[in-house]
C-alpha cells in the first residue's frame, strides 16, 4: 500500500513539473483566490446586515468614528497653510537681545527729541563693571556699529564702572568724537545695548562685531546671529543687554505735533 501511494504522488509531481500541470496548477489557484475574495465579501456585507438589522451599538459608533476621521482629513486638506512673514531685523534684536538681565544695564537717550543735525547722547548706568557694546538699526533696518566707535585705526573699547551713570559721548568734552550724528532717512530706530562683565573682552566676541556702518539687513541677521553666538560661547550668562526704540525726525515737531 505504502509502495503504491508513493508511486501515485511520484506520478503526481512529475505532472507538476510538465507544462500542462503548471498551467493547471496556476488556473486553481488564481480560482481559489478569487472564491475566497468573494467570501470575505459576502462575510462583510453579511456582517453590516446584522448591524443594521439589530441595530448594535458598537457597529453604529465605529461608523460614527470612520466618518468623522473621512472629515477630518477633508477638513485638512482644505485647510490653507499661510506662510508666515520673515522675521525682520528689529524683531531678531528682540528675540537676541532684549531683556537679557537688563535690570543690570539702563539707557536713556539725550535729547527727548532727536532731529536731523542733532547729535544723539546715551546714559548709561549699570549695576556691574563690564566693556560696552553699542549698535543701532535705523528706519531703514540697517545695522551699524556705534560702540566701539569703526572710525577709529585702532578701538578703544569702553568699559563701565559699576553704578557710575556716563553720557556718550561726553557732552562737556568737545574732543570726546566722534559724534553720532542724526541723518536722513529718519523714522523709528533700534539701539542694542550690551555689556559684557569681563576683565577683558574676549577675542571672539570682538571678532563677531561689525565693525560697518549700514550693514544691509542680510548680513546685519548673520552678523546679529553671530554675536548672540559668540557672546553665549565666550561669557555664557556673563553678559547683559537690552534693546530700545526710539524716534528721529526731520525737523523739529511743534508742540501740537507731540501731542
Amino acid at each position: 500500500m505504502s509502495h503504491k501511494t508513493s508511486s501515485v504522488f511520484q506520478k503526481l509531481k512529475e505532472w507538476y513539473a510538465t507544462k500542462q500541470g503548471k498551467i493547471i496548477t496556476v488556473v486553481a489557484g488564481s480560482v481559489a483566490v478569487f472564491y475566497f475574495a468573494l467570501s470575505v465579501v459576502d462575510f462583510i456585507n453579511g456582517f453590516h446586515e446584522l448591524c443594521e438589522n439589530y441595530k448594535w451599538n458598537w457597529c453604529q459608533e465605529a461608523d460614527v468614528s470612520n466618518e468623522t476621521q473621512k472629515e477630518d482629513t477633508s477638513e485638512k486638506d482644505n485647510q490653507v497653510v499661510i506662510p508666515q512673514p520673515p522675521e525682520t531685523l528689529v524683531q531678531q534684536a528682540h528675540r537676541l537681545f532684549d531683556h537679557h538681565k537688563s535690570a543690570d544695564l539702563q539707557l536713556t537717550i539725550l535729547p527727548n527729541t532727536l532731529t536731523v543735525g542733532e547729535s544723539l547722547y546715551m546714559q548709561f548706568q549699570t549695576h556691574s563693571d563690564g566693556y560696552l557694546l553699542v549698535l543701532n538699526i535705523n528706519s531703514q533696518r540697517a545695522l551699524s556699529q556705534l560702540i566701539p566707535r569703526i572710525s577709529q585705526e585702532k578701538p578703544s573699547y569702553l568699559k563701565l564702572n559699576q553704578a557710575q551713570e556716563r553720557i556718550i559721548p561726553d557732552p562737556d568734552d568737545p574732543y570726546d568724537l566722534p559724534r553720532f550724528v542724526i541723518e536722513e532717512p529718519t523714522g523709528k530706530e533700534t539701539l542694542i545695548a550690551i555689556l559684557v562683565k569681563q576683565k577683558e573682552l574676549p577675542l571672539g566676541i570682538i571678532n563677531a562685531l561689525p565693525f560697518a556702518h549700514n550693514l544691509p539687513m542680510e548680513q546685519a541677521q548673520k552678523q546679529l546671529n553671530d554675536l548672540h553666538e559668540a557672546l553665549e560661547q565666550s561669557v555664557s550668562e556673563q553678559w547683559f543687554s537690552l534693546v530700545f526704540e526710539y524716534e528721529t525726525f526731520s525737523s523739529k515737531r511743534s508742540d501740537a505735533d507731540e501731542k
